[in-house]
């Protein structure tokens, strides 16, 4: 049961192997769409010059300026992802549903004047806005492969010249790039290769499939995890025409995807291929902003964002279980540190507002992902200067676009509609990694609200539609088109004092 196959497939895989650190990890430190309350959400989070929102300290940090008194909010989100991969003609779909929490906060004054000139209040903030969502689930299969992974596994272990006494160390003597052949080798489904005589090969390798099998190909993986930021917010009132403001972010990264790849072959033996990946991290920013209100209804915002410094640990647990004449399995567990930076963020806003009718809002927001980096690798051993170099060619600067509109219906009553565009920061879709396909990611909303007295309830949905190519190590899924569409409900409830 065994087959030579090509050296051509080498270079489908050898971007998976080489490192755990990639170019998706960059864009998913540095890829925002806050969400925070329903309220913000429902008017397209553009609220950079309106203020007045828990959601503004993680957008323009002035904003806590414009409260008048203090405030708590929670918001709990209900949501929904929808995924959908085409293949030869045909459609795989999943959806996965799950509550977060958006959002939770207080917002409080230290001090307040009775004048209405001059410093007029000293407000605070602090708790928590959600930045980035992870979630999902996605899954795949193909039948009648001419080509297995074990393809792909054995011409890399043949391209590179493993030997058998490297492969048959511990996992924590063989490089990282190469467990998936210690995996394969470990578990039977990879052998020596052998001339006419029957003697082996040097360091060439085959897969245990006969001439011109036949493989089945299923793959499923599933995601979860998120940004959230901490916020420790200072605003202040100057003649109820210049508000002023400052956060300090916190933020808490939690990622995890398990993928789990699986063949049949045709005379009934199979094997299983497991790839969980998990990320946790801490950062910290700081950000600095300023609204203008030179008459009542119009509204001037200005926000910087410094680069987010992480910490991030990773592991990678790497297992393949095989089902030949027995059974076998092998797994190896590798973890990982390093520093990494997102790029500077500058926001430029403005709001009309329309007393006792309604508001228009719009935010302008550039980031240059160009100039995300990697730092101090392995413990402070490593730099990344191949990897950053690669950032700084694959990735480009964009302009993200926020806006919304809020109408009263009557004194209690209101309503909001808002959109948001997102740039596409990749130069290319056809590189090596997660890619975008569309030049922009668009998200609508709509939302409601409720205030009488001392409470509010508000309430707000979104969608957002996203066209990738994952970057899938198995053959026939390689840089797939993946369709998903992501709804939420959000629901704030706040409470004045």
């Amino acid at each position: 049961m065994k087959r030579y196959i090509s050296l051509f497939t080498i270079v489908m895989i050898l971007p998976f192997l080489m490192q755990a650190q990639d170019l998706s990890d960059a864009f998913r430190f540095s890829n925002f769409q806050i969400q925070g309350t329903a309220r913000s959400a429902g008017m397209g989070n553009a609220m950079g010059a309106l203020g007045g929102d828990f959601t503004s300290l993680s957008i323009n940090p002035a904003g806590s300026g414009l409260y008048r008194s203090g405030e708590f909010v929670v918001t709990p989100a209900f949501n929904i992802n929808k995924s959908d991969i085409s293949m030869g003609g045909k459609k795989f779909s999943d959806n996965h549903s799950y509550f977060t929490l958006s959002n939770i906060g207080v917002v409080g004054q230290l001090s307040r004047s009775l004048k209405n000139t001059g410093l007029i209040s000293v407000n605070y903030g602090f708790g928590l806005n959600r930045l980035a969502d992870f979630n999902g689930t996605s899954l795949i299969n193909n039948k009648g492969s001419a080509v297995s992974f074990l393809d792909n596994i054995a011409n890399f272990a043949s391209g590179e010249q493993l030997n058998q006494e490297y492969l048959k160390q511990d996992f924590n003597q063989v490089e990282y790039r190469d467990w998936q052949a210690k995996l394969a080798w470990d578990t039977y489904l990879m052998d020596p290769a052998r001339d006419n005589q029957g003697n082996e090969i040097d360091n060439n390798y085959v897969t245990v499939l006969n001439e011109n099998e036949l493989v089945d190909q299923r793959k499923s993986y599933s995601v979860e995890g998120g940004i959230n930021e901490y916020v420790l917010n200072l605003g202040m009132n100057i003649n109820h025409m210049v508000y002023l403001g400052a956060t300090l972010g916190i933020h808490d990264i939690s990622y995890r995807r398990v993928s789990l790849y699986e063949e049949q072959f045709q005379d009934g033996d199979s094997f299983a291929y497991t790839d969980d990946y998990a990320i946790d991290g801490e950062g910290y920013n700081i950000k600095i902003g300023a609204i203008y209100r030179p008459v009542n209804s119009l509204r001037f915002g200005i926000a910087f964002h410094s680069p987010t410094y992480y910490r991030i640990n990773e592991e990678s647990m790497l297992k393949m279980n095989s089902s030949l004449a027995k059974s076998y399995s092998a797994f190896g567990v590798n973890s990982y540190n390093y520093d990494f930076y997102n790029p500077t963020k500058i926001i430029a806003s403005t709001a009309l507002v329309f007393n006792n009718i309604g508001l228009i809002s719009c935010d302008l927001e550039y980031q240059n992902y160009a100039n995300m980096r990697f730092r101090k690798g392995g413990n402070g051993t490593e730099g990344f200067s191949d990897l950053n170099q690669m950032v700084g060619e694959e990735f480009k600067d964009v302009v993200n676009v926020r806006i919304g509109g809020e109408v009263k219906f009557t004194d209690q009553f209101t309503g909001r509609l808002g959109g948001e565009v997102y740039g596409n920061p990749y130069r290319r879709s056809n590189m090596d990694g997660d890619s975008f396909l569309r030049e922009r990611i668009p998200v609508v909303s709509v939302g409601l609200g409720y205030a009488a007295n001392n409470f509010s309830i508000n309430a707000a949905y979104r969608s957002t539609w996203l066209n990738s190519a994952e970057s899938n190590d198995q053959p026939n899924f390689y840089q797939l088109t993946q369709d998903n569409t992501r709804q939420q409900l959000l629901l704030t409830l706040g409470f004045r004092f």
